[in-house]
């Protein structure tokens, strides 16, 4: 799913994004197994770019991972300089808005 509204550099943002989503991954699959993780980048002054990354308790923290290192390498083919979307998988999802998506 993705967000209709496009971003204005395009090839910046998608890096900002993989960059952010791809630090969620190993913070979500560490030692801990908290098997979640959220996140921020600022973008600009005024634009903050937010993430999370999510897997099911089955998994382990190297399963989660590789589930999730998944989803997010089909960013291109659903979510390209889009202002938000996320990939949703049975075992793992992740999600990239402009605006707060988790109560802090």
């Amino acid at each position: 799913m993705w967000n209709v509204q496009e971003v204005e550099n395009g090839t910046l943002f998608n890096e900002k994004v993989k960059e952010l989503l791809s630090g969620l991954s190993s913070e979500a699959s560490e030692a801990n197994q908290k098997l979640y993780a959220t996140g921020e980048v600022q973008l600009d002054t005024f634009t903050t770019l937010y993430g999370l990354a999510q897997c099911t308790r089955d998994l382990s923290g190297v399963d989660c991972k590789k589930c999730l290192d998944s989803a997010i390498s089909e960013l291109p083919n659903c979510c390209d300089a889009k202002r938000g979307g996320r990939v949703v998988g049975g075992s793992c999802n992740f999600r990239y808005e402009l605006y707060p998506i988790v109560n802090t």
